[in-house]
C-alpha cells in the first residue's frame, strides 16, 4: 500500500512539474471558419502574462496538419496582419507564447480555420441596364459580405461586345490600390457590352466576377419643348439630355416630318435657342449625339410652332366705353426686336395710324393721339424678330366713350404756347376753374417725362421743360371732373 501511495505522489509531481508555467492564448479574430476574408487579413489573440517578455509565435498553414507552415513571431503585439494571401483559400492558424524570463513557453492554442473570398461581385452599370452612355464607369462593390475589400495590389476590369471577351473591340485594363471606379473608353452607340473584374495580388489572382452586361444608348431623349407645342415663342430654347462623352450634338429643323433640305447645325452643348425660324411657321426638329469613334442615330422627331402674331388683350374685342385716349395692352412676348401697333376706323385699315417701334419688353402703350368720342375703332399689331415680320393679328374692334370727363381742349379754352416750346411753355386754363390741376407730359410710347401739380391762380401756368429732350409730346391738364390734352412739340 506505502509502494502504491508512492508511485501516485511521484506521478502527481511529474504531472506538476511538466505543465506549462504561462498560459496558453485564445484566439479572438476571425472567427472560426469565417469565410470572405481577405487576403491581409489580421489575425488577432488575447494576450497572456508571464514574468519577462512575452513574445508569441503564429503558424499559419492551407493544410490542416501544419505540414509547411507559415511562422510569424511579435513581442507584446497580439496580432498580425496577412498580406498576399491566396484566393479562395482555406487556411489554419494557430499561437503560441513564450516567456523569456522564465524560458517557458505554452501549449498550441486551438486551431482555427478561415477562408479568402473567391470572387470581387459587381456593382454598376446594373446588369441588362440600357442607354448607358458611351462613357461608362464600372464599378464593383467594395464589401464581400461584411468585409471591406483590402488587400489587393490590382483590380483587373474586362469589356466587350463578345461574352468570350475575345473579340477586336475587348478592352481590359488595371487599377492600383482600392479604386473602384473605372473609366471606360468611349464606347459605341447602340452596342450591347459585357464586363466582369477580378483582384490580383502579388501572389494570386481571383476567379472573375459574373458576367454582367449593358446596353449604350441609341438616341438622344429631346425634353423642351413637349411634342407639337404650340404656339412657343420665336427664342424658344431646344433642350435634350446631356450624356458623358458625347463631344457633340447635331440638331435638324426642317418644315416637314421627313426632313427635306434641313436647317443643320452642331453644338457642344445641351440646348439652343436656333437661329433662322420665322413667325407662324411649323417646325420638326430631331437631334444626335456624336464622339471621335462613332455617332447615333436621329431620335423621335418632335414639332413645334412659332407665334404667328402677338395676342391682343385690352380693349378687348368688342369693348365699349373705352377711354378716348385708350392704353393697348398685350401678351408678353420674348426672343423680339419691336412691335407696331395700328389703329383705325376702317377695318380694312387703308390710312389708320401706326405706331413706331414699340420696344420689345413692353406689353401696353397708350394712343398719344385723342380718339373721336362714340366712334367704333379697330386695332391690330405685329411684330419682328431676326428680320422677319408677323404678319397683322386679328383685329379687335372697341367704342370709345361719349366725352365723360375729357372734353375737347380747343373748345375749353386749353392753351399752350410757345409751341413749338424750348425751355418753357406757359399752360392757360379754361376759365372759372378752382382748385389744383395736375400737369402730365407723356411721350408717344405713353411714358411720362413731367409730372407737376400746381394751384390754379386764373393766371398762366409757366413750366420749365428745359430737361425734356426734343420730340412730339402730349401735355394733359388733369382737372376736378376732367381732363384736357394737347399736342405739344419741344424744339431742340
Amino acid at each position: 500500500m506505502k509502494k502504491l501511495l508512492s508511485i501516485l505522489l511521484l506521478l502527481v509531481s511529474f504531472t506538476a512539474f511538466a505543465q506549462p508555467k504561462i498560459y496558453t492564448p485564445t484566439l479572438a479574430s476571425p472567427l472560426d471558419n469565417a469565410t470572405n476574408q481577405m487576403p491581409d487579413v489580421t489575425l488577432s489573440w488575447n494576450a497572456v502574462t508571464g514574468v519577462g517578455i512575452i513574445k508569441y509565435k503564429l503558424a499559419v498553414d492551407d493544410d490542416i496538419n501544419f505540414t509547411s507552415p507559415q511562422y510569424f513571431w511579435t513581442e507584446f503585439v497580439t496580432s498580425v496582419k496577412m498580406a498576399n494571401l491566396h484566393y479562395a483559400t482555406t487556411y489554419y492558424w494557430r499561437v503560441k507564447a513564450f516567456d523569456m524570463g522564465t524560458g517557458d513557453s505554452s501549449y498550441w492554442s486551438a486551431t482555427r480555420k478561415f477562408t479568402t473570398f473567391t470572387k470581387l461581385e459587381n456593382k454598376s452599370p446594373k446588369n441588362k441596364d440600357k442607354n448607358q452612355a458611351p462613357v461608362v464607369n464600372l464599378e464593383w462593390k467594395n464589401l464581400i459580405g461584411p468585409n471591406q475589400v483590402t488587400g489587393n495590389t490590382y483590380f483587373n476590369y474586362i469589356l466587350d461586345t463578345q461574352n468570350s471577351f475575345d473579340s477586336p473591340d475587348a478592352y481590359s485594363g488595371l487599377m492600383e490600390g482600392t479604386k473602384f471606379k473605372v473609366p471606360t473608353p468611349k464606347l459605341k452607340f447602340g452596342t450591347k457590352y459585357f464586363w466582369k473584374v477580378r483582384a490580383i495580388n502579388d501572389a494570386d489572382t481571383s476567379e472573375w466576377s459574373d458576367t454582367w452586361y449593358f446596353r449604350t444608348l441609341d438616341t438622344i431623349q429631346l425634353k423642351e419643348p413637349a411634342n407639337n407645342a404650340n404656339p412657343v415663342q420665336i427664342d424658344q430654347e431646344l433642350k435634350w439630355n446631356a450624356y458623358n462623352g458625347i463631344t457633340k450634338y447635331d440638331y435638324e429643323l426642317s418644315v416637314t416630318p421627313d426632313f427635306d433640305e434641313p436647317l443643320h447645325f452642331v453644338t457642344d452643348k445641351n440646348s439652343v435657342v436656333p437661329s433662322g425660324i420665322t413667325f407662324g411657321v411649323k417646325y420638326y426638329w430631331r437631334v444626335r449625339g456624336r464622339h471621335a469613334t462613332d455617332t447615333s442615330s436621329w431620335g423621335e422627331a418632335r414639332s413645334f410652332t412659332v407665334i404667328a402674331y402677338p395676342i391682343l388683350q385690352t380693349p378687348a374685342n368688342g369693348a365699349t366705353e373705352v377711354s378716348v385716349q385708350p392704353e393697348f395692352t398685350w401678351k408678353k412676348m420674348t426672343g423680339v426686336s419691336f412691335f407696331q401697333l395700328q389703329y383705325d376706323k376702317d377695318p380694312s385699315f387703308p390710312d389708320g395710324f401706326i405706331s413706331l417701334d414699340i420696344g420689345d419688353t413692353l406689353t401696353k402703350y397708350r394712343s398719344p393721339y385723342k380718339l373721336d368720342e362714340n366712334t367704333t375703332y379697330y386695332w391690330r399689331m405685329r411684330v419682328a424678330a431676326n428680320g422677319d415680320t408677323s404678319q397683322w393679328s386679328p383685329a379687335f374692334s372697341f367704342t370709345t366713350q361719349s366725352g365723360v370727363g375729357i372734353d375737347n381742349a380747343g373748345k375749353e379754352g386749353f392753351r399752350v404756347y410757345p409751341n413749338p416750346a424750348k425751355t418753357y411753355i406757359q399752360v392757360v386754363l379754361p376759365t372759372g376753374i378752382s382748385g389744383q390741376a395736375r400737369l402730365q407730359i407723356v411721350d408717344l410710347l405713353g411714358r411720362e417725362v413731367f409730372n407737376q401739380t400746381l394751384n390754379i391762380t386764373g393766371q398762366p401756368l409757366k413750366l420749365d421743360v428745359s430737361e425734356i429732350p426734343g420730340g412730339i409730346f402730349m401735355i394733359k391738364a388733369i382737372l376736378p371732373g376732367k381732363t384736357l390734352v394737347q399736342k405739344l412739340i419741344i424744339d431742340r
